[in-house]
């Protein structure tokens, strides 16, 4: 199904109990007014799916999956005062 990860600068192989497989559901619609439901699968190995998340772009029939970065959680510091006494 698939040989490697998604994110083209990462050369991390495909193991079955690794990683993050994403199924995304795309509709399509034609000028009819019909619309389509196509289904694309990403997978990502363990350290792209902690940093990047797939998303589509659809531009008349043709389907891009693009790799979002996600957001940084926020720092979790120790509070240098918590020592002061």
């Amino acid at each position: 199904m698939f040989g490697r990860c998604a994110n083209p600068v990462c050369s991390c192989s495909r193991h079955p109990e690794q990683g993050k497989l994403f199924r995304l559901d795309v509709e399509i619609g034609n000028s009819a007014g019909a619309t389509k439901i196509r289904t694309v699968y990403v997978w990502l190995c363990d350290r792209c799916a902690l940093r990047m998340n797939p998303r589509i772009e659809v531009a008349g029939h043709t389907v891009r999956v693009l790799l979002a970065a996600l957001p940084k959680p926020p720092a979790l510091g120790v509070s240098h005062s918590a020592f002061v006494n």
